[in-house]
């Protein structure tokens, strides 16, 4: 399982091998009971900007996975690996960020649906994927693949979740790794990792940092939840380069190792919504929809390998 942001946080779900994990999330998203049981630390709790959204947040990822669905995913079995992107962001001049610099990337958040014309890329910043990874082994562990821990399992996907400014201030990074251990990490914000792994197939297989984490993780089939009612896979939340003609992607899916499963409709619910009625009609309707899918006879070949089985996924 692996993911960036919402994805991300979608994907630990599933990593703890329960559906009731999966539920709790949904059934209890912007319930106030939830972040007081699991308040911000006061350095983000008390500084600026504040960000209700970021409290409700930072309760429910640890509120959705406890102790007993931490045990699910670190287990001695070593069958599910789980895979989080953050994206590091550095000031070019080498200073620690200050207040402008969320407000000029939280600019290239609120453009991404815009046409690539319109869209807001502020320069002077160095924009890295880091990866992080359960049961990675340790020649595999670099300053951009990381361990995934369960010290900081839960900072991780948080990070991995954080628009500038809409959620408040960045994770001091000494929560995601060691302190010391990646000197550039001191001068720089985690934030959402839909910046730069949304979709990770060809990055994988075009950047020489993460090759051989791709040959371990390769799977002989795969599958991709997408939200975009159309199915484009786009590489980044930027939206500046679509996988579905790449080489490779194309390959796999004519190929029917790799299924796109997509929204027939468009997705009621937006990313900040705090309404519980919208929440669940748009939890109800995907799982209808899943459900459709699952009983059908191309879906279940292609869940047992079958050659040449790529399902519909209207």
């Amino acid at each position: 399982m692996m993911g960036a942001s919402a994805g991300g946080f979608a994907a630990a779900d599933v990593a703890t091998g329960t559906e009731a994990t999966v539920l709790k999330g949904w059934t209890a998203w912007g319930s106030e009971d939830i972040p007081a049981r699991y308040p911000l630390a006061p350095f983000v709790a008390n500084e600026w900007p504040r960000s209700r959204f970021r409290r409700h947040l930072h309760a429910s990822i640890r509120y959705v996975m406890e102790d007993t669905e931490l045990d699910g995913v670190f287990n001695d079995s070593g069958q599910r690996t789980l895979l989080v992107f953050a994206s590091r962001i550095r000031r070019l001049d080498g200073r620690v960020p200050g207040r402008a610099d969320p407000v000029a990337l939280f600019g290239m958040a609120a453009t991404r649906k815009l046409p690539r014309a319109l869209k807001y890329v502020p320069g002077g910043y160095q924009v890295d994927p880091v990866v992080f990874a359960t049961n990675l082994p340790d020649t595999l562990r670099s300053e951009f693949v990381r361990p995934l821990t369960r010290k900081n399992y839960h900072c991780a996907i948080e990070a991995s979740c954080l628009v500038p400014l809409a959620m408040g201030p960045a994770l001091q990074p000494g929560l995601l790794s060691p302190a010391g251990a990646y000197p550039d990490d001191a001068r720089a914000m985690f934030v959402d990792g839909g910046f730069t792994l949304k979709m990770p197939m060809a990055l994988f297989e075009e950047d020489a940092r993460f090759r051989d984490l791709a040959r371990w993780i390769a799977t002989p089939r795969t599958i991709i939840f997408c939200c975009d009612p159309h199915g484009r896979l786009w590489e980044t939340s930027m939206r500046l380069r679509a996988l579905n003609a790449h080489p490779t992607v194309a390959r796999a899916i004519a190929d029917g190792s790799l299924l796109v499963v997509h929204p027939d409709h468009p997705v009621e619910a937006s990313f900040l919504s705090f309404d519980p009625e919208v929440i669940m009609r748009t939890f109800d309707r995907g799982r209808e929809q899943g459900r459709r899918l699952l009983e059908a006879e191309s879906m279940r070949r292609f869940l047992s390998g079958a050659a040449d089985t790529v399902p519909p996924v209207d």
